[in-house]
């Protein structure tokens, strides 16, 4: 039988770390406000008031608002 070619298609779901724990998000691009609904939502102990920050390398954290659109690598 012929090989068939590698699909490429992108994955459904990108996981992030918040507080150390994965939180399972649907797509690509989130807001803030939607990291930590889905992070509350999946047994995470923090507030929607919360201060959400990114990580960027070793120890710096660039601050990510609710409104604030983020673009997720898996």
């Amino acid at each position: 039988a012929p090989a068939r070619p590698p699909e490429s298609k992108k994955p459904e779901t990108v996981t992030v770390l918040v507080n150390e724990k994965p939180v399972v998000l649907p797509k690509e691009k989130v807001t803030g406000a939607e990291i930590k609904a889905a992070a509350i939502s999946q047994g995470v102990a923090i507030q929607a008031d919360f201060s959400l920050f990114e990580v960027k390398g070793q120890g710096n954290l660039k601050q990510v608002g609710d409104a604030d659109e983020v673009t997720l690598h898996p």
